[in-house]
């Protein structure tokens, strides 16, 4: 599965403790727990609570910062 990410200056300083994340299917949820984890253990566990939010693994993840 291909797996668009952008990156930005947030992740270059580190990913921050908690952040909102929109599923494929419409639904936000608060992100805690990723401090230390790589991009694409983030991007991995995006791709999971997709699954179990909507039933279906998102075809990519774009994270942005700013």
């Amino acid at each position: 599965m291909k797996k668009t990410i952008l990156l930005g200056t947030l992740f270059l300083t580190g990913v921050v403790s908690a952040f909102p994340f929109r599923t494929s299917c419409g639904k936000i949820y608060e992100v805690s727990g990723t401090q230390g984890m790589s991009l694409n253990q983030v991007a991995s566990e995006l791709s999971d609570i997709n699954l179990i939010a909507c039933g279906e693994r998102p075809s990519s993840i774009v994270i942005y910062s700013h």
